[in-house]
């Protein structure tokens, strides 16, 4: 009897431990993937902590742990994560090799005019991205990525031979896609369903590419393309973004 007394207290004491085990303990994991948590709270279970990318704060990144779904074999986890310019909500899932997040994203105009600076193309709104699934393995290649974006339109604007010039977009509707290793955006005019553009990255090497149609710049006024056909891809760009 004594010593299912020593068993049950050993038991206790590791069911403690882990249970109590502190939020800080992800940053020593996250760190492998150039990601660190700071000003951690609570424990591995639930808490938060403010995520930080290549020195950059990109939220506060809150945890709960749901223990039904480690009978499917994965560890899961409903997140959220916000700051100024982005609002994110959804299931983080962790397999044996391969990390996975289900949910919804929201992008301020700012964040998204940081990819489009190099451009000097500049647009205001917000951007939501809904039924987002993205799929990671353990050597950090892109497995899955698909989902639905939404942009209302509004005033955008560029800059070319030293002149700016401003147009009215449409509101915009897109789908997320992966292939050949690029994560794959293509956006259409909403109500008329008419091509606008389509974009593609490339997360190992930073490639960005964007495939603009005639349609597309006719509505920004660019004195580019001589298509007949609005859906015809008049005008391709890439560069690096790191």
């Amino acid at each position: 009897m004594k010593r299912w007394w020593i068993v049950l207290g050993i038991v206790a004491m590791i069911v403690i431990f882990v249970v109590t085990i502190p939020a800080r303990a992800y940053s020593m994991i996250l760190e492998n993937y150039g990601t660190h948590l700071l000003a951690t709270k609570g424990t591995i279970w639930y808490g938060s902590g403010n995520l930080t990318v290549a020195g950059k704060n990109i939220g506060r990144l809150k945890w709960r742990f749901r223990p039904l779904e480690i009978f499917t074999g994965k560890l899961a986890f409903n997140v959220t994560m916000q700051n100024q310019s982005i609002h994110l909500a959804g299931v983080l899932k962790r397999r044996i090799a391969s990390t996975e997040f289900q949910g919804t994203t929201t992008l301020a105009h700012s964040h998204v005019n940081k990819v489009l600076l190099p451009y000097e193309i500049l647009v205001e709104g917000e951007f939501e991205i809904s039924d987002l699934s993205v799929k990671i393995n353990d050597k950090r290649q892109l497995e899955v990525l698909s989902g639905s974006i939404s942009w209302d339109g509004g005033t955008s604007r560029y800059r070319a031979d030293d002149e700016t010039r401003i147009f009215e977009m449409p509101a915009v509707a897109g789908e997320l896609t992966h292939a050949d290793g690029f994560a794959v955006l293509n956006a259409r005019d909403q109500e008329k369903n008419i091509p606008l553009l389509t974009a593609r990255f490339q997360p190992d090497s930073g490639l960005f590419e964007t495939a603009l149609t005639q349609y597309m710049l006719d509505l920004s006024q660019m004195p580019l393309g001589s298509s007949t056909d609005l859906s015809t891809v008049v005008l391709e760009v890439s560069r690096e973004l790191y």
